[in-house]
C-alpha cells in the first residue's frame, strides 16, 4: 500500500533522523519557516553527510519510516544556463515498488518520498552539498528537537535561481528575515 501525499509531521520525523545520528541539515521551506519564515511546509528537505556510515544510517530512518519514492524517477541536467533542472522519465508503479536504497549509489537515496509520518525530500546535492552548508548552517530547535539548518543566505540561493512561481512569497519572507538580522552577513549563530 502507498502511503499518501502530505505535509511532514516535524517533530516523529525529526526524532527518527536524531534517534538514528544522521547528520544533516534542513534545507527549503521547512528550513525557511525555522528562521521564521510564515509558510506551510509541504515536505520536510534534507541535505544529508555523504559519508558511507551516515547514508546507512539514513536508509535505516527511511525503512523505519517506510519510505517509498513518490516518483516518477529522473535525471538532473544541467542546462545552457548552468541551472540543473530535474527531467522526469516514465515510470510505472512497479518501479516505484521495486526501489531499494544504497548507500554506494547516490541516485536511489536523491528522491522525494512519502512515508507514514508525512512527505519527506533527501536532497544530497541539488540544494547545496553537506560539506558547503555546514559551515554557516545553525543549530536551532524545531518542536521540540535541535536541528542543523541552511543560513538563509543559502535558502535564498536557492530560491532565487531559477525563480519559481511558488518561491516568489517564500524569498520576500526570508527577504524581510535577512533584513532584520542586520548586514553583519546576517549569522544566526
Amino acid at each position: 500500500m502507498r502511503h499518501e501525499s502530505c505535509p511532514p509531521e516535524l517533530e516523529p520525523l525529526l526524532r527518527v533522523l536524531r534517534d538514528r545520528g544522521i547528520d544533516y541539515i534542513v534545507v527549503g521551506s521547512v528550513a525557511a519557516a525555522i528562521h521564521g519564515a510564515e509558510l506551510e511546509a509541504g515536505d520536510l528537505d534534507i541535505v544529508p553527510a555523504l559519508d558511507h556510515a551516515n547514508l546507512l544510517r539514513l536508509i535505516k530512518a527511511l525503512r523505519d519510516l517506510e519510505a517509498q519514492p513518490r516518483g516518477p524517477f529522473g535525471d538532473w541536467t544541467v542546462g545552457d544556463d548552468g541551472e540543473k533542472k530535474w527531467i522526469p522519465r516514465p515510470t510505472t508503479e512497479e518501479d516505484l515498488a521495486a526501489w531499494m536504497p544504497d548507500a554506494d549509489d547516490l541516485w536511489t537515496l536523491d528522491h522525494s518520498f512519502l512515508t507514514r509520518l508525512g512527505n519527506f525530500d533527501v536532497v544530497p546535492e541539488i540544494a547545496g552539498t553537506y560539506d558547503t552548508l555546514q559551515d554557516r548552517a545553525c543549530t536551532l530547535v524545531c518542536e521540540e528537537v535541535d536541528v542543523r539548518v541552511a543560513h538563509i543566505d543559502e535558502i535564498l540561493a536557492r530560491l532565487t535561481v531559477p525563480r519559481r512561481k511558488k518561491d516568489i512569497p517564500r524569498v520576500a519572507k526570508l527577504r524581510e528575515l535577512q533584513r532584520g538580522l542586520g548586514s553583519e552577513d546576517s549569522e544566526l549563530d
